[in-house]
């Protein structure tokens, strides 16, 4: 037996103990600001139950992001969300590219996912599409473009909602 390979071996396994402790001690403090990051996230004030992945609704103007869409016809193009067929799906009606184009009118059924919302100006009137207003009809009282929200005043009441995201509500058509 040799003692100097004893005592590398012992010191070999205490730094590898060591070693093991400190990276379990990394990953629980990452795991702990991956926690406190999903907690204080900007929905954390109201309940999980008024935000829902999904948020077509008739009647909003859309705008086109698929560049794929028929080669790249339709990429950029505003509709109106003519029906809702489930969730995720709607049949939307493209609108004229310009005051003197004549190219809209055509009808298409797609997902969500190739669609985003259309932020009007101050003033105008919007859909909620997500939160604790869900469905409610608003007016565009501010937005701030930096941090992409606006705040709204609540057709049915005169009641502000601030810090409303943009992907949360549409312009009503």
């Amino acid at each position: 037996r040799n003692p100097k390979r004893d005592d590398a071996a012992d010191v070999s396994r205490r730094e590898s103990k060591k070693n093991k402790r400190k990276n379990k001690d990394i990953s629980e403090s990452k795991s702990e600001k991956d926690k406190s990051k999903k907690s204080s996230g900007k929905r954390s004030k109201t309940s999980n139950s008024d935000w829902k992945d999904y948020w077509l609704k008739q009647g909003i103007l859309v705008r086109i992001v698929s560049k794929k869409l028929a080669d790249g016809q339709y990429f950029k193009r505003k509709a109106i969300v003519e029906k809702v067929i489930d969730k995720y799906m709607a049949e939307v009606e493209v609108l004229d590219s310009g005051p003197r184009a004549d190219d809209g009118g055509d009808v298409l059924r797609l997902d969500q996912a190739d669609l985003e919302t259309v932020i009007p100006s101050v003033g105008k009137r919007v859909r909620i599409l997500n939160g604790p207003h869900r469905g409610e009809k608003a007016v565009v009282k501010d937005l701030n473009k930096d941090k992409a929200v606006a705040s709204l005043e609540l057709e049915r009441d005169g009641t502000s909602a601030k810090k409303v995201a943009y992907e949360d509500f549409s312009k009503m058509s």
